[in-house]
């Protein structure tokens, strides 16, 4: 088993791109130039831009997906919600 060297930092904000969906639950999304299959729990699609934030980087990569900005006066009533790669 190969180990993914990824230089991440907990607490890091990123922008990834999802590639392509693979099921309903899974997607390909582009993470500082390296490809992951990841199980978001909130739908997207390809080609979105989405930001993260690491969570933990062992056993294994957790992200948080971060919400998008909303117009000005608009608050989001939902928490983000965790990205699983």
């Amino acid at each position: 088993m190969a180990i993914l060297r990824m230089p991440l930092r907990v607490g890091e904000i990123l922008s990834a791109t999802v590639r392509r969906k693979l099921s309903a639950t899974r997607v390909l999304i582009s993470l500082k130039g390296h490809t992951l299959v990841a199980e978001p729990e909130h739908d997207v699609s390809p080609g979105d831009e989405i930001n993260v934030q690491v969570l933990t980087i062992f056993p294994r990569i957790r992200l948080r997906m971060l919400p998008t900005p909303l117009p000005h006066g608009f608050r989001r009533q939902s928490p983000p919600l965790d990205l699983h790669t």
